[in-house]
Parts: C-alpha cells; sequence; structure tokens
C-alpha cells in the first residue's frame, strides 16, 4: 500500500476520536432555561472559578460541563454534575 493511503487511513483514526469526546462532552453538559418572562443573571462556579451566566427570558443554554455550582438571583445554590436540565421558573430552580 502507498504511503499516501496509509497517511489518510491514520488521520481517520483522532478524526473520528474527536468527534465522540465532542459528542460525549456535549452529552455530559447540564442546561439551563429560563421559563420566566423576564432575564435572569446566574453565578456558575465551575474548577473554582466564577463566571456570571445571562440568560433571556425563553432561553436556553448549555454549560457546565465537568461538575459545578449554580447560583441563581433569589440565592439559591446547587451543586451540578454535568447532565442535569434546570428550569428558573419565577425566579426559583426546578432541577430535573
Amino acid at each position: 500500500m502507498p504511503l499516501r493511503h496509509r497517511f489518510r487511513r491514520m488521520n481517520r483514526v483522532p478524526i473520528a476520536f474527536l468527534a465522540v469526546l465532542v459528542a460525549t462532552c456535549a452529552a455530559s453538559a447540564a442546561t439551563l432555561t429560563n421559563t420566566d418572562s423576564e432575564s435572569h443573571t446566574v453565578v456558575v462556579t465551575e474548577g473554582g472559578v466564577k463566571n456570571e451566566l445571562a440568560i433571556a427570558a425563553g432561553e436556553t443554554v448549555t454549560f457546565c460541563n465537568g461538575g459545578c455550582f449554580l447560583t441563581l438571583p433569589n440565592g439559591d445554590r446547587a451543586a451540578l454534575a454535568g447532565p442535569e436540565n434546570v428550569e428558573i421558573v419565577k425566579g426559583e430552580a426546578v432541577i430535573k
């Protein structure tokens, strides 16, 4: 087999691995849906780093790939492992 054909075949393995890795990360991420009619800002603490996450009314965002803490505007806190679905309902978190 010519070298160029072997090289093409070898490139498929890393690309396939990367595709599986990306799909796995996305599957383990948490989602946050704001069902309220007003926007909210939550604080996500992941790996000791705090970030504010603004979420508009009716919007859904994906976050928290490897576990995090979520702090809502009303002070509620939740520890998330990653695959949870969280809804903001009347300013409060509902974890599903």
